[in-house]
């Protein structure tokens, strides 16, 4: 009775000022709304290393230095669940800043449900300069996971196929010896590389959510995740040169050196890295800041290194 009676000490103005905090609280908004599908535009600014691609770890894996890399990038969702997004790679390169490939990425997404998660993309890649050793090895990729959502941690299952091209070349300038006289020749060897891959990952996941930490408007996603990768490797090489231009030139005296082989291979199917991804979303109101960082163990027999290191941050903001 006491409590009953206590709990009727609220009087209208009070119950006024609860309702206009819950209904101006930006983050509790958001988090209402994921199961119930809106439609809005992103659009953000990224900086980070990655070299190839936004999504697909294992590509950018593949890289072998750490350059700074700006993404912008343009995003609408659409409250079905499919959605569009498009991004440039902005890199600075002896003095000069330049745009050297550009992804366009259509996606549909599935959080309705209370018992999973899907999520599904692909994404195509506008190459620049095939030759650039910053331009992506693969142009198309394909991507798919699946979040089980009922336990507090949460296991998953994600599965990617990439495939695409990049090439290499090398100048030759030389002289040779060709019936007691020397002679002079520039050739180029080229190399076409043909890459697949397909990828399989087992994961592990949890959110923790942290609410009004600096004001009524904002909250912290903190997601940290844990995978084990499978998958198997093709690749292609066509090689051709500009030497067979001089064969008759020097009456075929020339022992034709290549710098590239024609060759093919495939890896066998086995697991290829343990890896660890840390994604911290901070929202204030309309704006967000993603600082996002991923480690990555290569586990089968190399003499390079097994570590490496991806990281990334977004701010944007949502309309």
């Amino acid at each position: 009775m006491v409590c009953l009676k206590i709990s009727a000490q609220l009087n209208p103005e009070d119950k006024k000022i609860m309702d206009s905090l819950l209904k101006n609280d930006e983050m509790l908004k958001m988090i209402n709304n994921l199961g119930k599908g809106s439609s809005y535009l992103r659009v953000s600014m990224g900086i980070g290393n990655n070299l190839f691609s936004n999504s697909a770890k294992q590509v950018e894996t593949l890289q072998n230095n750490n350059p700074l890399v700006f993404t912008p990038s343009v995003s609408y969702y659409h409250r079905s669940g499919f959605g569009l997004s498009s991004t440039g790679f902005l890199f600075n390169e002896n003095k000069q800043t330049n745009f050297y490939q550009y992804s366009l990425t259509p996606f549909f997404s599935y959080q309705k449900s209370k018992v999973l998660d899907i999520n599904l993309s692909y994404t195509h890649y506008f190459e620049k300069d095939f030759y650039s050793p910053h331009s992506s090895p693969v142009q198309d990729e394909f991507y798919g996971a699946i979040t089980f959502k009922k336990s507090w941690i949460r296991p998953g299952v994600a599965t990617s196929y990439s495939t695409g091209q990049f090439n290499q070349v090398v100048r030759i300038d030389t002289t040779i010896k060709v019936s007691n006289r020397e002679v002079r020749i520039k050739y180029i060897d080229s190399a076409k590389i043909h890459l697949s891959s397909l990828y399989f990952a087992g994961t592990v996941e949890h959110t923790f959510t942290f609410y009004n930490l600096f004001s009524v408007k904002d909250g912290l996603l903190f997601t940290p995740q844990l995978s084990l990768i499978s998958g198997i490797n093709s690749y292609k090489v066509n090689h051709s040169s500009s030497l067979e231009n001089y064969k008759a030139f020097t009456k075929k005296q020339i022992k034709r050196v290549r710098h590239f082989q024609s060759q093919s291979g495939n890896s066998q199917f086995d697991l290829q890295s343990l890896g660890l991804d840390v994604d911290i979303n901070y929202v204030l109101g309309k704006f967000y800041l993603e600082p996002e960082i991923y480690f990555d163990y290569y586990l089968p027999s190399t003499t390079d290194n097994r570590f490496s290191q991806i990281y990334s941050l977004n701010i944007g903001i949502t309309f």
